[in-house]
């Protein structure tokens, strides 16, 4: 719990950019996470096995469409632009080639389609028609027109360069025909998807050996010429005329993908791997290589633990490393061995922690940009992913230590609440009942008896609720606010757990029958009233003591309405003995704290109530005696 007590500072996830792409993401992965669960309880395991390399690379997708869609609505001057930029790139990277696994062939028009999209040349090629609307014929007469066609070469977008090669006159450079149709019969994985692997690489080497006799045979003199020896030369996989053009690749990897293309179209992970390994153009940008650099070497090494951990280091955070790496462990794919040999794996025991490990990491950092109730989502998010931590219950520790951390005392009672249904939901019910016992006194302690004992209710606490009923009765006795008793109203199911708030309810119920019922049934209600009184009176010990007087004196005026029973009125008589039995036994012993009873009018005032009772309750007996002795 070292990591909780000391959380550093990651702010940038309070940043709304950010804000948008984590709650998108934590949907993908609960969903994710919900829908292989259900299929795992399933009673058709078929379901499970087919589908669960779709929905992980489905659920992929959607993280990186999620980065996609928030590039473009943040404008360029927003700073976290060349983040998602270069995380997008990573992760479309990565997907292809740990995720797919791309195998020969196919692995080609991932990578090329990867260099595309990372590096578009559509709006240079959009921009140099505009410019040319009025007069297209002019096109090739553009400064970046030559340009264009060999982006769009090395990206292997031959009807792009085919387009644009059509604007060129035929007359300028003759040889221009024979380029337009080597263009024209390249071989195509996609669509040459019929063959072999074997008669593909057949196909393709007849095709590069025309090429090559167009290269040495056909004459490129002439400055326009010059271009279409170049692209030549790079449908012939010329390594001198690719390191020629570094300008136009910016960078290495981007001119291995180019070059892979045209030399060996059908490489897979290991042919990949083997051109890192030689250092092929890697050392023609030596000294531009930075951290980036060192990912993409890496990613192509097949080596997914130094990716994710250098991807920490680069970003400054886990939010990359916790999704990827929970999307390989469901899929399996991260138990596959950093070697050649890509079919061994590691040890089950090893795989599991370092996938949980950076989820738990990236929780901890989500915690600490939270570090505040009033981004509560933020907390939940974060308990999301810390849940599906289960090894030795680390996820439920880190969030049973980090809600014990939250001071109650500065916040509000919605977040209290979340706070409260946050522990409640987890299993945490000991911290749940011990945020609930604070909130409950704070309330009490505020006045505010409808929040305390909201609260109450929420724990059960029988010993609170006890002196928060005694709380309320006395409040009302002071202030005769029926606003008061009517705070049990809604929760007349919930609060049977306490005796005393038991006794508030029901004296509610008494106290609208007697006093608030309207002048039709005014003679039914006040029945009803009296045997509910005589029923609580009955009970033993229900009535608080220091309440005891006030309620017999609500016998007083029922008396004079002539609603009791022979029997009811016996019944009242016996607690007004026990009474004062229990009074004598408590001033003979000096327990003032149940001596100290509930009386708002001065001492005779008092005394002359309770002989008036006395009498009432005598002269009604003695009459109710001789009325059946009578009819008798």
């Amino acid at each position: 719990m070292d990591q909780i007590a000391h959380l550093s500072s990651y702010k940038i996830f309070t940043d709304p950019s950010w804000r948008r792409v984590i709650s998108q993401c934590r949907e993908v992965f609960n969903d994710l996470h919900q829908n292989l669960e259900t299929n795992s309880q399933s009673d058709t395991i078929k379901t499970e096995t087919v589908n669960l390399s779709d929905q992980c690379l489905e659920a992929n997708q959607k993280y990186i469409d999620i980065i996609e869609n928030e590039l473009r609505i943040i404008s360029d001057q927003n700073e976290n632009q060349e983040k998602f930029q270069i995380l997008l790139q990573v992760w479309k990277l990565c997907q292809i080639i740990f995720i797919k696994s791309s195998p020969s062939g196919t692995l080609l028009n991932d990578l090329q389609e990867w260099y595309r999209t990372t590096n578009n040349i559509d709006p240079m090629i959009q921009n140099i028609f505009s410019s040319n609307s009025e007069n297209p014929q002019n096109l090739y007469l553009d400064e970046k027109y030559w340009i264009c066609v060999l982006m769009a070469v090395v990206q292997g977008r031959i009807e792009t360069a085919r387009h644009l090669l059509s604007f060129y006159p035929i007359e300028k450079a003759p040889v221009l025909k024979s380029i337009k149709e080597l263009l024209h019969t390249m071989p195509n994985l996609s669509t040459h998807g019929h063959l072999s692997l074997f008669e593909f690489k057949a196909k393709w080497e007849y095709w590069q050996k025309k090429c090559v006799q167009v290269l040495t045979s056909e004459n490129f003199q002439g400055d326009e010429n010059d271009y279409l020896q170049i692209i030549c030369k790079l449908l012939c996989a010329d390594e001198r005329t690719y390191l020629e053009l570094k300008p136009i690749f910016n960078n290495w990897y981007y001119m291995l993908i180019s070059y892979l293309s045209y030399s060996n179209p059908t490489f897979n992970i290991s042919d990949l791997h083997m051109s890192i390994e030689s250092g092929q153009f890697i050392r023609e940008f030596e000294e531009d290589l930075d951290e980036f650099d060192g990912i993409i070497i890496k990613i192509f090494n097949f080596d997914v633990d130094v990716v994710t951990n250098d991807c920490v280091t680069l970003f400054s955070n886990n939010f990359f490393s916790a999704h990827f790496l929970d999307i390989l462990f469901l899929n399996g794919k991260l138990q596959l061995k950093n070697e050649m040999d890509f079919t061994s794996s590691f040890r089950a025991e090893s795989s599991i922690p370092v996938h949980e490990q950076h989820m738990t990491e990236y929780a901890i950092q989500l915690l600490s940009a939270a570090w505040s109730p009033s981004l509560l989502s933020l907390h939940q998010t974060a308990f999301d992913y810390l849940i599906k931590c289960k090894m030795d219950q680390s996820g439920i520790d880190y969030i049973e230590a980090y809600l014990e951390r939250i001071p109650l005392t500065d916040i509000s009672e919605m977040e209290a609440s979340k706070i409260f249904y946050i522990a409640f939901q987890y299993g945490l019910h000991d911290l749940a009942f011990s945020i609930g016992r604070v909130m409950q006194m704070r309330a009490l302690k505020s006045g505010l008896y409808g929040t305390a004992l909201s609260w109450n209710a929420k724990i059960k606490d029988c010993s609170f609720g006890n002196i928060l009923a005694e709380g309320m009765m006395q409040e009302f006795f002071q202030t005769n606010d029926i606003k008061v008793l009517e705070l049990t109203e809604s929760l007349s199911k919930e609060i049977i757990y306490s005796e005393r708030l038991m006794f508030l309810n029901k004296y509610r119920e008494f106290y609208k029958l007697a006093f608030s019922s309207t002048k039709c049934d005014r003679a039914e209600s006040l029945k009803q009233a009296a045997s509910l009184l005589v029923q609580l009176l009955e009970v033993p010990n229900l009535i608080p003591f220091k309440f005891m007087k006030r309620i017999l004196f609500q016998v007083h005026d029922l008396v004079d309405q002539n609603v009791f029973g022979e029997d009811q009125l016996f019944s009242v008589l016996k607690s007004i003995q026990f009474y004062e039995n229990r009074r004598r036994f408590l001033t003979k012993n000096s327990n003032s704290s149940e001596l100290n009873e509930c009386n708002l009018d001065d001492e005779v005032a008092e005394e002359n109530k309770w002989k008036s009772l006395y009498e009432k309750l005598s002269i009604k007996i003695a009459e109710n005696f001789v009325k059946n002795k009578i009819e008798f």
